[in-house]
C-alpha cells in the first residue's frame, strides 16, 4: 500500500496510509488529511489512486502544486521518490527523507563567518592566474591549486555533457562535488514554491555516525548567500573563541563548513552546503572557490535539464492533447443526416487541440432527431471534460418516449453536481420531426438559433430558461417553430459572432445575418464552408479566441 511521507516545515513529520482511492490535501480540517500550512488553500490538491499508479491533482490551489520543482496544471503522476511541495509542506511517496535538514535562526552572521567572497571576484575571468611573469618567483603552492582547480573543472565539465533527467542530474552533481571537495555531509537545496524557499532535494553524510542526526543549516547564513550573492567559510570553528557560546552553521563541533550559491549567470536557483567534522584538514578559501565555481556549472547544467525536461513534458502533453482532440472528435456526428428535402450539416473547429463546444444528431425514431449545439464556459481540457460527460448523459436519455423538458431539467441538475460554481454549459435541444418540418425546442441561455425564412424574414430562437448548471431545479418551457420550404435554420456558438478583427471590431450576429441571406441559396453544406471563411477572412492575422461551433438546417423548395 502506497504511503506519504509529509514533512511540515514547522511541526512534526508523520506518514499517511494511501487506503482510499483519493485523498484529499489542505488547510481545512474536513480534509483526508488537514495540513496547517498558511501558504496551502484551504481545499489544495488531492492524491489519487488510479488502477494501481498514484496521481497528485491540484485543486485550484492559490500558491499552486509543484512535482519535483515544477509546478503542475491540473493533474501529474507520482512514482516513488517524487516529492510533492503544497505551501511549505514537503509530501514523499514511499520513500522516508534519511538525513533531515532543517532551517534554524543564529546569532548575528557577522560573528559567524571567517571568509566572505563576493560571487562575481570568484567567477570573474582572471581569478585563476594561469601567467607566469618574468622576474615573479612562482607560487608552486598557488599553481598547484589552480591546476587542480582546471583539472576538476575540465573533468566535471564533461561529465555534465549528457542530458540527464532532473532528479538524476542532482544526485550526479552532488556526487562529483563530492568526489573533487570530501566532505563529511553536504546539501543540496533549490529554490521552489510559491512564495519561493529553499528545499533540500540531495543530501549527502558520509559519516555514517552523523547519518541519524538532523542537519541544521541557518536560515541567516542561506539568506547572506541569497542576498549579497556571497559564497561563505568557516574553518577551525572550535578553537575560534569567537564560536564559544554560540551556534555555528550547524549545532554538531564542525571544524569547517561552506555555503556558496547555485548562481546561473542569470539567478540564484539554490545553495550547496558542505562541512567537515571528522575529517582533519578544514575547509580553505581555495576550495571555496572551487566549489563556487563547480556550483555555477550546476546550476547552468541545472536550468538546461530544466528546459529540456520541460520541452519533454510539452511534447508529452502535446500527444496526449492529440489524443484527446481525436477521442472528440470521434464524438462528434460521422456521417450528416439522411432525409427527403432536408439537409444538415455541422462543424466544430476548437480553439485549442480540444474545446467546450459541442454538436450532434441523434435519431430518436425513423421520423425525429435531435438536434443539438451546446457551449461551456472556458475552455481547454476541463470544458472538453464537462461537454464529454454532457454527451454521454444526453446519450442515455434519448429514446423514442423522451420527454425533452424532463431531459433537460435532468441534464441541468447533472452538471450543477458535476461542475464547479462557475462553470456552466449554453445548451440547445430541438426535437425535429422531418417529414412536418416541425421544431420542439429548449434555449437553455444558448445564442439564439436563426431561422431564415424564405420571403427574407429572420426568426431568432430566444432562450427558454438558464444555462445547464447555474441553480439545480430549473424548469424550462418549451417552443415550437416550423420550418417551411426554402427555410434555412443556423446554429451556432458564440465563437463565431464574437470573433474580432485587428481593430477590435466583433464579426457579430448582424454580420451572421447579411453573410446568410447573401449566401443563402447554397446548399447546407456550402453555407456552412462560406460561414467559416468568412470568419477566418474577418480575423485575418489574429488568432481565435473561441470555439466555433455550426450546424445548418436547410428545408429545400
Amino acid at each position: 500500500m502506497p504511503k506519504l511521507f509529509i514533512y511540515p516545515k514547522n511541526g512534526d513529520s508523520f506518514i499517511y496510509q494511501l487506503k482510499e482511492e483519493k485523498v484529499t490535501l489542505g488547510r481545512a480540517h474536513d480534509n483526508t488529511v488537514a495540513i496547517p500550512d498558511p501558504f496551502c488553500s484551504s481545499y489544495h490538491a488531492a492524491i489519487l489512486q488510479e488502477k494501481g499508479r498514484v496521481y497528485v491533482l491540484d485543486d485550484a490551489s492559490k500558491n499552486g502544486t509543484y512535482v519535483n520543482g515544477q509546478r503542475i496544471q491540473i493533474k501529474a503522476e507520482l512514482n516513488k521518490g517524487d516529492e510533492v511541495l503544497i505551501g511549505s509542506t514537503r509530501i514523499i511517496l514511499d520513500k522516508e527523507l534519511s538525513t533531515k535538514v532543517e532551517m534554524s535562526d543564529v546569532s548575528p552572521f557577522s560573528e559567524n563567518v571567517n571568509t566572505i567572497m563576493h560571487l562575481d571576484k570568484i567567477l570573474e575571468k582572471n581569478n585563476l592566474h594561469t601567467t607566469i611573469k618574468a622576474g615573479i618567483p612562482m607560487d608552486l603552492e598557488r599553481m598547484k591549486s589552480e591546476h587542480r582547480a582546471f583539472s576538476v573543472m575540465s573533468k566535471v565539465s564533461g561529465a555534465l555533457l549528457l542530458h540527464k533527467p532532473l532528479n538524476e542530474l542532482l544526485d550526479y552533481v552532488m556526487d562529483l562535488i563530492n568526489e573533487n571537495l570530501p566532505m563529511d555531509r553536504g546539501v543540496m537545496m533549490l529554490k521552489e514554491g510559491n512564495p519561493p524557499q529553499m528545499i533540500p532535494k540531495v543530501v549527502r553524510v558520509n559519516n555514517k555516525k552523523l547519518q541519524r542526526e538532523k542537519i541544521q543549516v541557518s536560515q541567516t547564513i542561506i539568506d547572506k548567500v541569497v542576498n549579497q550573492n556571497s559564497s561563505i567559510l568557516t574553518s577551525d570553528t572550535q578553537s575560534d573563541t569567537r564560536f564559544k557560546a554560540k551556534e555555528s552553521i550547524i549545532r554538531s563541533n564542525i571544524r569547517s563548513a561552506m555555503c556558496v550559491p547555485l548562481f546561473n549567470n542569470r539567478e540564484i536557483i539554490g545553495i550547496i552546503y558542505a562541512d567537515r567534522i571528522s575529517l582533519a584538514r578544514p575547509f580553505t578559501e581555495e576550495d571555496l572557490k572551487l566549489l563556487t565555481l563547480l556550483s555555477n556549472l550546476a546550476a547552468v547544467k541545472i536550468e538546461n535539464s530544466k528546459l529540456i525536461d520541460d520541452v519533454i513534458e510539452k511534447e508529452r502533453i502535446e500527444k496526449e492533447l492529440d489524443l484527446a482532440a481525436q477521442i472528440q472528435k470521434d464524438f462528434l456526428p460521422k456521417e450528416k443526416p439522411d432525409f427527403p428535402r432536408i439537409e444538415i450539416a455541422g462543424n466544430n473547429i476548437p480553439c485549442y487541440q480540444i474545446g467546450g463546444d459541442y454538436y450532434d444528431f441523434i435519431p430518436i425514431d425513423s421520423s425525429r432527431i435531435g438536434i443539438i449545439i451546446a457551449d461551456v464556459s472556458g475552455k481547454g481540457v476541463s470544458a472538453s471534460l464537462l461537454m464529454a460527460s454532457l454527451r454521454a448523459a444526453i446519450h442515455s436519455e434519448i429514446s423514442e418516449k423522451v420527454d425533452i423538458r424532463k431531459m433537460v431539467s435532468k441534464l441541468n441538475d447533472f452538471v450543477h453536481r458535476s461542475s464547479a460554481a462557475n462553470c456552466f454549459i449554453s445548451f440547445f435541444f430541438a426535437e425535429f420531426t422531418v417529414d412536418k418540418g416541425e421544431l420542439r425546442f429548449i434555449n437553455a441561455g444558448h445564442n439564439p438559433p436563426l431561422i431564415f425564412e424564405k420571403n427574407g424574414g429572420v426568426n431568432r430562437l430566444e432562450s427558454c430558461g438558464l444555462c445547464l448548471g447555474m441553480f439545480p431545479s430549473v424548469q424550462y418551457d418549451i417552443k415550437n417553430i416550423s420550418l417551411k420550404e426554402g427555410d434555412t435554420a443556423v446554429l451556432y456558438t458564440d465563437g463565431i459572432t464574437e470573433s474580432r478583427n485587428k481593430e477590435g471590431k466583433e464579426f457579430g450576429e448582424d454580420g451572421l445575418i447579411s453573410l446568410v441571406k447573401k449566401n443563402r441559396k447554397l446548399s447546407a453544406q456550402d453555407l456552412l464552408s462560406r460561414i467559416y471563411e468568412e470568419v477566418e477572412t474577418f480575423i485575418s492575422g489574429v488568432d481565435p479566441m473561441d470555439d466555433m461551433t455550426v450546424v445548418v438546417i436547410k428545408k429545400d423548395s
